[in-house]
């Protein structure tokens, strides 16, 4: 009996979850969601080869854009958004990318580059990149 309970239990707090991640996606399509401080659009993770190591970067980035319009700009364009990023990621050395100040070049560079594509302003467009993972291997 109790363990007709603790499932009992276990599925009201997984729906309850389940809904709460369906109304984060509801604005958006599967690409994007509406956070708190403005429409994001999540990226694919990207695996570059690094400049001149043998070293490879994982990565997985969102983009925190200015209005929805950017967002679905982004969607149309996300192949050069994702040819751009690239280039950039994979012209980059280990030792460039690892300390904190790297990576906050590096966002500054992709997010300059980036608004570009739907040919915004910093303010408009991408306002923000945001590292989900990043691994150096």
């Amino acid at each position: 009996m109790r363990t007709k309970n603790i499932n009992s239990v276990f599925i009201h707090i997984l729906i309850f979850f389940l809904g709460f991640s369906h109304l984060s996606y509801a604005n958006s399509g599967s690409k994007e969601a509406s956070a708190g401080a403005g429409n994001t659009a999540k990226l694919d993770t990207f695996v570059v080869n690094l400049s001149s190591t043998e070293r490879f970067l994982q990565v997985a980035m969102t983009l925190q854009v200015g209005s929805s319009e950017v967002a679905e700009q982004i969607k149309l364009f996300m192949p050069v958004v994702r040819h751009g990023l690239i280039l950039i990621l994979s012209s980059k050395e280990d030792s460039q990318i690892q300390s904190a100040g790297g990576k906050r070049e590096l966002l500054d560079e992709m997010r300059e580059k980036l608004n570009k594509v739907p040919k915004a302003t910093e303010h408009h467009g991408i306002t923000d990149i945001f590292f989900e993972n990043f691994v150096i291997q």
